[in-house]
């Protein structure tokens, strides 16, 4: 009987990792007590309130890492307000290309979030997104942020990979 058990284990193991690549990567989403949402691939802290996990298909532990490393070095923020199509646009862009994202809300009651946009652009615009140090303020316009998101060496389906570039300290458009 042991060694039935034995055999079983061993087949079930090399079998979960030879599909090791296969496997569906999680993407966890949760909203913070400032309204913050915020996209990432890793667990959220044990504070955070609503919290959905999505699997994302073909990913595995090497991508994840990878797409970790970017995302600490490049992280994407996107300010935004409800029912804005261009914020919408941004967001659907950024899950489709699996970016990890934080998105900071600056509708009315976010005052945090409202003077952060604020002190750091001179201006409440929306969508403003941020990629590593570069922004984007007031708009969205798909091939400038598939380009600073191709720049970081954020992973774009259908497109051979590329190292990430050094960012300049800071750029608006």
């Amino acid at each position: 009987m042991k060694m039935i058990s034995v055999a079983l284990v061993g087949i079930a193991l090399a079998v979960g990792l030879a599909c090791g690549p296969a496997q569906a990567t999680k993407l966890y989403k949760w909203v913070d007590k400032d309204g913050k949402v915020s996209y990432q691939d890793t667990p959220p802290p044990t504070n955070a309130g609503k919290v959905e996990e999505q699997f994302v298909k073909g990913g595995d532990a090497a991508g994840s890492d990878a797409i970790s490393e970017i995302a600490q070095k490049y992280p994407v923020v996107i300010y935004t307000i409800p029912k804005c199509s261009s914020c919408d646009l941004a967001r659907g862009y950024l899950q489709k290309r699996q970016v990890p994202f934080t998105e900071k809300n600056v509708a009315q009651g976010n005052l945090a979030n409202q003077k952060e946009l604020q002190d750091r652009f001179g201006e409440l615009a929306v969508p403003t997104i941020l990629v590593g140090t570069k922004a984007m303020k007031g708009g969205y316009v798909e091939s400038l942020l598939e380009g600073e998101l191709d720049a970081a060496g954020y992973p774009n389906p259908g497109k051979p990979a590329t190292p990430a570039a050094e960012a300049p300290t800071q750029s608006q458009y």
